[in-house]
Parts: structure tokens; sequence; C-alpha cells
């Protein structure tokens, strides 16, 4: 083999000799295709990461919090220091808008013991506010099917299509929309209003905690606060209820007659604790009976005095418990109570057998939608043994849960109420003023983890000034709170009478979606000055065209993280939250 021989083979060998991973090809550094290759190869990635971008999936992040607690724009996650309880409070005022933002969050208000926390930003870093939540938008969901009512869709604003929304969609193409007394109704072409109800798997979702037996503060106890699950019955004190001595739990060996544990919503005010942390018991107490629930939100929450109550009763309610039950034979009685209405369930502990029935405020028996009186199931509730227990009336319709299963009885749950329902009361039969029981009959029982939940509650708004209360006439939030605490009114107050009624007529490829932050959310009863008062719609109108969909909201995949609790982490990283917060990542229901 001569020179010329050789030089030829080692080149051949040299272009088919395989590269090493992790070795850099030097020799072949000059290589035209070699560069074609590599920025083909990158221009591919690109091109795919926008088809992807495009057509099947985006994140978003949430900027505001106008869908909380479902999902937070910035905001705050805050442990109340005197009950423990963890909630959130909306910072979007702190969101920059032309380079600066219009204030800054400094007081939080915890909504179950109504503590007002000041922060404190300089020496806890996560008491200053997170972004929002960062979710995942299926863009290819509508293409294959039609959107479903309460899904959350993301869509462009009909005002201003370079910015985007997100929503819960309530209202479909064609319907006729009603906001009434917190509910979502559809009218028919004569005007019969029929209720939108939820699925359970939204319903579970979209529940407010009101109240948390886990979550109370010691301050209370040590200035003889009373306690918001009260004894109820007139039975010996053998057979009552008894409190533990941590409060956190209810005992009893009941006999024969019913036993019950009633639910009375007595939360402080925020202005009530200087006295309290004083050792001073608030003299308000000794003349009241507790308060009707309303749509407060604590996340709306952030001023130094505290809201503290809503403006609007809501009667939609849910208990949750852990129920221990320590014999083979009795019966676990629930019971909710809406408009003087009882709506209870009983558990046979010997079969597991629930049985559902309703009765009126005067104690006459009810009918379900169909014209039955009782609706049975058999449960996983038999003889000895711990239970979840979740039982709730939302959208006129009474669900039971146990062990997060739902119960499938042996007919519809629905029922129509009475055609004005209002809070009802009577020295014997306190009603809404004390609207949730927890009972027992001849069965031993040891109750845990008592929550009282409500559904979000829809306020008939809209757009023109005239018409943004959800009540037809002035109501100051001091007139409200008279009403809401004294039930000897409830007869003869117009407050009830007064909430309004509002209407949104849909035509085909229009969509009506509203937020569950319904106090605090621009969504489509606000966009247009019409509702049922002009003619015509204006720009923007009260709806949001099929062009306009975006998607659907999947999954929160990257909540906030937490910030370094050193000073010297915190600067090292520069204050960077960088331990993801796993708890809140979810799909989004």
């Amino acid at each position: 083999m001569n020179a010329k021989q050789k030089e030829s083979k080692d080149l051949l060998r040299r272009r088919h000799r395989p590269e090493i991973p992790g070795q850099s090809p030097a020799k072949n550094s000059n290589n035209p295709n070699a560069s074609r290759e590599t920025v083909e190869s990158i221009a591919v990635a690109i091109i795919l990461a926008f088809l992807f971008r495009g057509f099947v999936a985006e994140a978003f992040v949430i900027p505001t919090g106008s869908m909380a607690p479902t999902l937070r724009g910035r905001h705050m996650d805050i442990v109340c220091p005197q009950c423990d309880f963890e909630y959130n409070t909306g910072a979007s005022m702190e969101n920059e808008e032309d380079g600066r933002s219009r204030g800054e969050v400094t007081v939080t208000c915890c909504p179950i013991c109504n503590f007002a926390l000041e922060l404190d930003k300089t020496v806890n870093p996560n008491h200053r506010s997170f972004n929002g939540d960062r979710i995942l938008v299926s863009k290819f969901a509508y293409q294959l099917s039609e959107p479903e009512r309460w899904d959350v869709i993301v869509f462009k604003y009909p005002g201003n299509a370079k910015q985007n929304y997100i929503k819960r969609l309530v209202g479909l193409p064609g319907e006729t929309i009603q906001i009434r007394h917190g509910d979502i109704h559809t009218l028919d072409a004569e005007g019969h209003a029929q209720i939108v109800r939820k699925s359970p798997t939204k319903l579970k979702a979209m529940l407010h905690v009101v109240d948390d037996n886990d979550h109370v503060a010691p301050a209370l106890k040590e200035v003889g606060w009373p306690s918001r699950w009260q004894t109820a019955s007139a039975v010996g004190e053998d057979r009552q209820w008894r409190r533990t001595a941590d409060d956190n739990s209810y005992i009893v060996q009941s006999g024969a007659d019913e036993t019950w544990l009633r639910y009375r919503h007595l939360a402080p005010q925020p202005r009530d604790w200087g006295a309290i942390e004083a050792g001073e018991r608030p003299r308000w107490l000794d003349g009241t009976e507790g308060a009707l629930i309303t749509d407060y939100y604590a996340y709306n929450d952030y001023s130094a005095g505290g809201h503290s109550t809503g403006t609007a009763w809501v009667g939609d309610l849910a208990v949750e418990a852990k129920v221990d039950i320590q014999s083979d034979q009795g019966e676990l009685l629930l019971d909710l109570v809406e408009g003087g209405a009882h709506y209870v369930c009983r558990i046979d502990v010997a079969t597991g057998k629930a049985a559902l029935s309703i009765k009126d405020f005067a104690g006459q028996p009810q009918l379900f939608e169909d014209g039955g009186a009782v609706r049975t199931a058999t449960t996983a509730v038999k003889g000895q043994g711990s239970n979840r227990i979740r039982f709730s009336n939302c959208d006129d319709q009474l669900l039971l849960w146990i062990n997060d299963k739902v119960v499938e009885f042996d007919g519809p749950t629905t029922y129509v109420p009475l055609a004005d329902v209002v809070p009802r009361w009577n020295s014997t039969d306190p009603g809404d003023m004390a609207p949730v029981g927890v009972g027992g009959k001849n069965a031993n029982l040891t109750v845990t983890g008592l929550r009282v939940l409500r559904d979000i509650y829809y306020l008939a708004q809209e757009a023109d000034r005239r018409y943004q209360s959800e009540y037809a006439s002035y109501m100051g939030q001091g007139d409200l709170e008279d009403v809401f605490y004294d039930p000897r009114t409830w007869d003869t107050t117009t407050v009830f009478k007064e909430r309004r009624t509002v209407v949104f007529r849909l035509e085909e490829d229009q969509f009506f979606p509203l937020g569950d932050n319904s106090p605090q959310s621009k969504d489509a009863r606000l966009w247009s000055n019409e509702g049922s008062h002009d003619t015509g719609y204006h720009s923007p109108p009260p709806y949001v065209e099929r062009e306009l969909l975006i998607g659907k909201a999947l999954v929160v995949y990257w909540p906030h993280g937490w910030r370094p609790p050193s000073p010297t982490l915190s600067w090292l990283t520069g204050n960077y939250a960088f331990i993801p917060n796993f708890a809140q990542m979810k799909f989004i229901r």
C-alpha cells in the first residue's frame, strides 16, 4: 500500500468512526453539514414548541383573585397566629399597572376567628405577596367536544382581545340565564325557572369553609367565649353531648330520645380582639344567639378593621365530620336548615341504611321533586367503626358522601323549595339561627373534625351603577348586620325581599362566564350596561363569542414556592421562592 492509498483509507475510517458521547468532534467542527443539522434541529424544536403552544396546551399565570379560592391571583398565604387556620388573602392591588401598584396589603383577617393580623413583611419574607397560580390550559379540548357548564375556561376579553380572562362557564348558547338569591337558573320560553345544579365533584371543589372545629383559638377559651357547637336537646345531662377538654371532640351516649348538637355562628368581630387579648369577654355576647351565615370572603378582607360579615345570607350549606361509632345499633342524625325547613339524614348504625326527608318550619313533611317523601340508600356505615361523612343541601338537592364516595339513593334527592325562601326563627325552633345539627339516638358516638361549609353565592349585579348591588334599595353594611344578628326582625324586615333578580339572554355561540369570587370579579354580569332594564346590549356584551374561547383550564402545575426563612439564605438566593408548594398542585375542578 503506497502513501496515497494509506491516507485515503485513514480519511474514510475517520468519517465513519462513531463519536463518543461527551467528546467534542474537533476535526469536524468546520463541517457545514454538521452545522446545518444543528440549526435544523433547533428550528424543528422551536416549531414543535410553537405548535404545542398554539394548538395543544399553553401555560398561563393567574393575575387576580376573581376565581379565588379555586385559583389564586397575586396573594398571601397566612397561618392565623390565634387559631392556626391556613388561609389566603388577595393582593391583586400590588400588581403593577403602568409601572406602579395601586397599594399594599398590610393587614389580613382570619375567616375562622376573625383575628386581624398586621403583616410584618420585613421580618417574615413569606408575609410578602406571591405571584398567582401557574396553570396549564388545553387549547385542543373544545376542538373535540363542546364546552360544558362549570368548566373553568380561558378566553379573550370581549372588550380587549389582547387580554386573556379566566372564569367559570355558567351559561350555554341559546339559554336565558337568571341569577336569583345566589343561585343560577335557566328560563324556558314561558319564563319558568329551573335551577342549575353542580355535580358532586364540582360542588365539593367550590365549597367555602365557614368554621373548622379543629381551629379554636386558645384566647377565646380563656375569656369564656361560647362554643359554636352547643347541645340542643331536652334530655338528661347523662344523655347530652359532652365536649372534651381540648374542644376538638364531642361525645354522646344517647338514649331513646334524639340528642342534638347544633352549630351557631358565634364568631368574634375583628374589633373584639383587643378586649380578648386583654382577657376580657365582650359584653355583646350576653345578648346574642349568633348570626346568619353570609357570603363573606376572607380572600377579599385586607383592612385594619376587617369586614367579617358578607352582604348576603347563604342558606346552601354542608357539614363534614369524622364519626366514630362505639355501638352496634342506634341512629346517626344530620340536619341542615334553610328557610326554616329541616333537611334530615338518618343513618341506621345496625344496617347502614340512610334515609333523607324534609319538614317545613311548621313541622309538615315536604316531598321531593318527583313526589316521594323519603329517599333511602345502603351505606358503608355499619356497626362500630370510623367514617368520614359529608352532607350537603345546595342547589335544591341533598347529597351524602361516606368516606369521600357519593351515596346513590333510590330516587332523585332534588326538591322544589318555597317561592320565596327567607330565614326563619321562633322561640321553640331557632331555625336558620342554628342551621347545622349532628345528633344521635340509641347510639354511642364520638365526633371530631367538624366543619361547616357554604356554597358560592352569586350576587345579582349588573354593570349599570344603579344595579350593582344585590338589593333593590340601598342597604348599608351596618343595617345588614343588625338584621343578620337579630332573628326577631326576620319576619318584618324588607332586606330579604329586596334581593334582586337579573336576567341575561344568550344566542347561538354565546357563552356566559362568572368568577368564583362573586363580590370581586369583573365577569359577564359587569361588562355591559344592559341587563333586564335596557333594550339592547352595549359593548362589550355580557357574553363571550365562541371565536374568543382559548381553552379549558386543566391543572395548577406550579403554585408559588416558599421563600427562605433565613435572612442569609434570602440574600443569597435573591429572595427567590424556590421551595415548591406541592400541596397546592391540583387538577382544576
